[in-house]
């Protein structure tokens, strides 16, 4: 996985405004490379493999990470497969459940 660098910038800044009070600062991120992230909730009904299609479009394969919604479970999760447009997530027995899967993307 690549890494990427990000700047906090003030938008308020960069307006030709002057106002008699001073606005409350707007802060974004900009980063220096391509990324993309996509953040999904898969439901498992007494199974132990799911897949999810993302929404955005990935240029590369995505690096995936999933957590069980559950603390109670004792339950492992892993990635099984990943494509530029699915991902197959898979555990260790099956459960009646919530998933949530973070896949990111930084281009070179």
């Amino acid at each position: 996985m690549g890494t990427t660098k990000s700047k906090k910038r003030n938008k308020n800044e960069y307006k030709k405004v002057y106002p008699y009070v001073r606005r409350r600062p707007v802060y974004t991120y900009e980063l220096d490379k391509e990324t993309v992230i996509e953040t999904a909730r898969v439901e498992f009904t007494d199974s132990d493999t799911e897949s999810y299609t993302f929404t955005e479009t990935f240029p590369g394969a995505p690096s995936v990470t999933a957590t069980v919604e559950s603390p109670t479970e004792d339950l492992n999760v892993f990635v099984a497969s990943i494509t530029t447009t699915s991902v197959t997530v898979s555990t260790s027995e099956s459960f009646t459940g919530y998933v949530n899967i973070h896949a990111v993307y930084v281009g070179e």
